[in-house]
């Protein structure tokens, strides 16, 4: 397998944001594992703004390093495998282009390409129940959804459905 290869011009530069997100993803073997937390973050960049999620750096008091993943192909298989199961996701919005495996600095890291999710598809939430796994993000954190939050989602997400059987509406998109 081939890796798209980038350089980083000063990795002490790496922070998180409301659009980035890091996670190590080494697994207690350090050959690499899905971290569990990468779901919220997933709710939330697809319920706010999109964002990126990189896997394979590890933050230690604010500091990011490459640590790599050396058996990404795993984490990779797994990651779909959940995307994939309504009963962990509610909606798979990637496509295949959106997960790439990269390289930097002789490391392969795992990047996640989150877009926002379409009006109609909104909560996007993990776990089965939107009122308990649905994410938006603030700042560089991942928080829960209050009631109130997803009850608008899911409004609005009807009233998208239910618009667009009769025209299509780019507002809803």
């Amino acid at each position: 397998m081939t890796f798209q290869s980038f350089a980083l011009d000063n990795i002490a530069d790496l922070q998180e944001s409301a659009q980035v997100e890091f996670k190590l993803a080494g697994g207690r073997d350090g050959q690499g594992q899905l971290p569990e937390d990468i779901w919220a973050t997933y709710s939330s960049f697809a319920n706010t703004l999109g964002g990126e999620i990189i896997l394979g750096v590890r933050e230690d008091r604010g500091q990011f390093t490459i640590e790599g993943i050396p058996n990404p192909l795993p984490v990779l298989q797994e990651f779909w495998e959940i995307l994939d199961d309504q009963h962990r996701t509610s909606h798979n919005i990637l496509e295949i282009s959106d997960v790439q495996l990269i390289q930097i600095m002789n490391r392969k890291l795992i990047r996640i390409r989150v877009p926002v999710a379409p009006e109609h598809l909104k909560p996007i939430f993990i776990g089965g129940n939107a009122y308990t796994g649905t994410y938006f993000r603030v700042g560089d954190a991942d928080m829960h959804a209050s009631r109130r939050q997803v009850n608008q989602l899911l409004r609005r997400a009807h009233h998208c459905n239910k618009q667009t059987r009769h025209v299509n509406l780019k507002s809803c998109e």
